[in-house]
């Protein structure tokens, strides 16, 4: 019956779908934290640093507590996501007019870069509605007001607002096969863009993004790493759990780093 539900709302009203199904991953997401004891590990971690990034691209970031429902200290400690430290050293040397996060949680990329790029245009999106007032409440938090917050991301909408300067970055669940492709790709041919893959939701999409941007971008792929340790000493946490609250939950992932090679 659920199923069936599902093949029917897809049809009738895909947004919704994708709203209800956002909504239903982060909600699960958010228990597994709790129920795995990082709760109690960040709250620690929050009262000894704060609620600041200590380090890292994007240091100084200032979290709400509406963020902290979330596994927060792989961000505290900067270490979220540090397979793509590398590409961020080169991509914050740049200078971006528009910047679009399309999948942006609690606005971590979405604001930090709002930091980082005071001038620039920054279009957070998320079908999440949670995720879209924790969007709200970190720019608040930053006194960031270049941060327009929207629902749903479409291959249109790139194509309509995408020019010259522009950074693009993706975490839409395997939506990104739908997403570029077609009449946003003219608009993508200048556009620096970084994509999380989710090759195990929709299996070829690796391949089809290459195909797609091999011959207009500089095609860069990694891989997350297996496991994280920290030198890093926080009082109430043993070495152990400074290092569970340093590491990201998630099964083996791969993001794609597409630079233009007519920027």
């Amino acid at each position: 019956m659920k199923a069936l539900a599902r093949s029917v709302l897809s049809r009738l009203s895909p947004r919704t779908l994708a709203a209800v199904t956002a909504a239903r991953a982060r909600a699960h997401s958010q228990r597994l934290v709790k129920s795995w004891g990082l709760t109690a590990i960040n709250r620690t971690l929050i009262h000894s640093v704060g609620s600041t990034i200590q380090s890292g691209p994007f240091q100084g970031l200032r979290l709400p507590e509406m963020a902290h429902a979330e596994h927060v200290g792989p961000y505290l400690l900067g270490t979220y996501e540090l397979e793509l430290h590398p590409w961020w050293n080169d991509l914050l040397s740049r200078d971006f007019d528009l910047i679009v996060d399309v999948g942006a949680q609690f606005g971590y990329y979405a604001v930090g870069l709002a930091r980082r790029y005071p001038r620039a245009s920054v279009v957070a999106f998320d079908t999440d509605w949670w995720a879209r007032r924790a969007t709200a409440r970190t720019a608040a938090a930053n006194g960031v007001t270049n941060v327009v917050i929207r629902s749903y991301c479409t291959p249109g909408w790139l194509a309509a607002h995408v020019r010259p300067r522009s950074l693009i970055l993706s975490d839409c669940e395997g939506f990104e096969r739908e997403l570029f492709r077609g009449d946003a790709i003219p608009s993508l041919k200048t556009a620096a863009i970084v994509i999380e893959l989710h090759e195990d939701v929709v299996p070829g999409v690796t391949e089809a993004i290459l195909e797609t941007f091999r011959t207009t971008h500089r095609c860069s792929l990694v891989a997350s790493r297996s496991a994280t340790h920290v030198s890093l000493q926080v009082e109430g946490l043993t070495p152990s759990e400074i290092n569970r609250a340093a590491a990201e939950v998630r099964s083996p992932q791969q993001w794609i780093y597409l630079d233009p090679t007519r920027p």
